[in-house]
């Protein structure tokens, strides 16, 4: 930066220059004094300028990195909430999905209960029905014998 080479030669100039004896004060020409003051008025404004552009940059940077930051914050808790809603959706099927079971083989024990028993009743009515016709068929076989007799 130019400014520092100015104060730096400045600041040579006051070593070189004479000494007031018995006291820490020195002589400088006004001629000199006033060249390094327009030195540094003529340099300061570019490095204030510089300065405001890097502190402007900075800000924008910061900015940029904040706004970012918040668009990953948002992104991660909408992902987050997605997550939350497919493991709610995941847990609310599978719970469905064991009730549906457990009424299917409910239903499906019953229904074969039913058929067991309608099986039994007809099979009940059958051996009935037959006990009726084997007593007619001996009833009738008695007959023929006392008839052939």
């Amino acid at each position: 930066m130019e400014l520092y080479r100015i104060l730096d030669e400045f600041e040579a100039e006051i070593e070189e220059s004479a000494k007031i004896p018995m006291t820490n004060k020195v002589i400088i020409s006004e001629d000199i004094l006033f060249k390094y003051i327009d030195k540094l008025r003529a340099d300061l404004p570019e490095d204030i300028r510089q300065a405001q552009w890097i502190k402007k940059e900075r800000q924008r940077i910061l900015s940029d990195a904040e706004e970012e930051a918040q668009k990953i914050i948002q992104e991660a808790q909408k992902k987050v909430a997605d997550l939350v809603d497919q493991t709610e959706v995941y847990k609310m099927a599978e719970k469905k999905g064991a009730e549906l079971l457990q009424t299917s083989q409910a239903q499906s024990e019953e229904i074969i209960q039913g058929a067991f028993d309608y099986a039994d009743e007809i099979m009940f009515r059958l051996e009935e029905q037959l006990e009726k016709n084997l007593t007619l068929i001996k009833k009738g076989r008695e007959e023929l014998k006392k008839t052939n007799e």
